[in-house]
């Protein structure tokens, strides 16, 4: 068997990866590797749990299996932090490409079981729906050949799905460090106005803008983690950089969102959204920010190997939404 400790030694049987070799003990399953991926990522054993849809105690006892399996510390774990060893981070960077080989082989050898359809998928985030039906417009206008298929998902799923070739694009929220995770490309996009969903008797519902200082003392509608876990970092994030910090929130009772804004409607929170969701949100005003909020966009995309990729990645990239500078 050769382990992780002979990578760098003479070439021996191993899987190739963008032509580096990759080397793991034959025991060593995919599901391990997703598992440390997972952690690796997150550096909280909680988070990763929740994004892998299990819970925390068996993940730990994984993790300390790879371990113990490879002979190496992965992680140095403390009371407050999780933190990647040197040899957890050369795996790290290994592991990804490799799950993105393995991910891709599959997702190409179902598509090679049947005709191509031309039909290219392309997701797009809750907030982007007006975005992504304007592309598929053009797509139509142009005569490309090809139609597309629209499928609504969080931004970490559509770059998974992309970096398998699932989907042929996707426009996700701005998301650093994208490209080289998930070898896709990146085209910025203009940035989508955020607005404040309120009740419509609250007391900011007719004025021109809510401060952010009075929307953040209110409970705060967020979507249910972990699919809106992605959103909920930024916008805390974004809150943070104000010089505010997000008090009492709410999760969604469906996963990630529910368009209709109810607990907003019904008075129990306030929440952000975009103003294509205003016309289905009864009982709901949009008003803007003080100071103004904007959800930054970007166009993933991997294109498929074909000859039709060519012509397909410039109409799009050419679509005329992309940010400036």
């Amino acid at each position: 068997m050769h382990s992780l400790r002979k990578v760098y030694r003479a070439p021996v049987l191993g899987r190739v990866v963008r032509r580096q070799y990759l080397f793991v003990e034959a025991s060593i399953e995919l599901r391990q590797l997703r598992y440390f991926v997972a952690v690796a990522e997150e550096l909280h054993f909680g988070r990763a749990a929740e994004r892998l849809h299990m819970s925390q105690s068996p993940l730990s006892r994984a993790i300390r299996d790879l371990e113990r399996e490879l002979g190496l510390v992965l992680f140095v774990r403390t009371t407050r932090r999780v933190e990647l060893t040197a040899a957890g981070s050369v795996l790290l960077e290994r592991s990804r490409q490799a799950l993105i080989e393995i991910d891709g082989a599959i997702a190409d050898a179902r598509r090679a079981v049947g005709p191509d359809s031309g039909v290219l998928g392309i997701g797009y985030g809750p907030f982007s729906g007006a975005v992504v039906t304007r592309i598929a417009e053009e797509a139509a206008a142009s005569g490309a050949g090809f139609t597309l298929r629209l499928e609504e998902e969080v931004t970490p799923d559509s770059l998974r799905r992309l970096a398998v070739h699932e989907l042929a694009a996707a426009v996700v929220m701005e998301t650093p460090g994208a490209a080289r995770r998930h070898g896709v490309r990146i085209d910025s996009m203009r940035d989508e106005p955020l607005l404040a969903a309120l009740p419509e008797s609250h007391a900011y519902a007719g004025a021109p803008a809510i401060p952010l200082a009075a929307f953040v003392s209110e409970r705060v509608l967020l979507p249910r983690e972990p699919a809106g876990q992605a959103f909920n970092s930024w916008f805390r994030a974004v809150v943070r950089s104000a010089g505010f910090e997000l008090g009492r929130t709410l999760e969604t009772l469906s996963a990630p969102w529910d368009r209709r804004m109810l607990p907003v409607a019904n008075g129990e929170a306030v929440c952000p959204f975009v103003a294509e969701w205003a016309a289905e949100a009864e009982g709901v005003a949009a008003v803007s920010f003080d100071p103004p909020l904007s959800f930054p966009t970007d166009l993933a995309s991997c294109w498929p190997r074909p000859t039709r990729s060519t012509s397909s990645s410039t109409l799009l990239a050419g679509s005329g939404m992309r940010r400036a500078g």
